[in-house]
């Protein structure tokens, strides 16, 4: 009988392991979700985007508001995309200008859409919630940045040697 109780008691111990696991799985499937839910709300973005093109009143307007709202962002949410952020609003600045047109269409669409979501407060996580309100900019950025950091490169190399 001794036995049988030390069976037990080892099978009650691993049951709590097992029910620590299972918060992993769903965290992971959440920030899948999460992921494919900022996709689509990029790709909404996107579409939005392709309106601004060709209007140059539309892209300086835009461009203002988005450096407005840089000029009070906290830089650390976005890391290394920050240097690509504001490379996105000078070259659509340029590109509104007529200085830069070396830029593909869907590139273009790509940043000025990336613009469009940072600027918009009541995105996917709205701006004013402390600590994750610029998580969702964050990965959009990101996204975009990954999309069109050669395009992006190239523009900042055209800059350089413009000066």
């Amino acid at each position: 009988m001794k036995k049988a109780k030390a069976k037990t008691a080892k099978a009650r111990k691993t049951r709590p392991a097992k029910r620590k696991v299972a918060p992993k799985k769903s965290a992971a499937k959440a920030d899948s979700l999460l992921q494919a839910r900022l996709q689509a709300e990029f790709s909404e973005a996107v579409k939005s985007a392709t309106s601004y093109v060709g209007d140059p009143e539309r892209l300086r307007g835009l461009v203002s508001e988005a450096a407005k709202k840089a000029s009070s962002m906290p830089r650390d949410a976005f890391k290394e995309t920050w240097a690509y952020f504001q490379a996105m609003l000078r070259l659509v600045r340029a590109y509104y200008r007529g200085d830069y047109r070396d830029v593909s269409a869907t590139t273009l669409v790509i940043v000025i859409a990336a613009i469009i979501y940072v600027v918009n407060p009541f995105d996917m996580i709205p701006d004013w919630v402390p600590a994750l309100g610029l998580l969702d900019d964050a990965f959009v950025l990101a996204l975009a940045v990954r999309r069109t950091r050669n395009a992006l490169d190239d523009f900042m190399l055209w800059e350089t040697a413009a000066i």
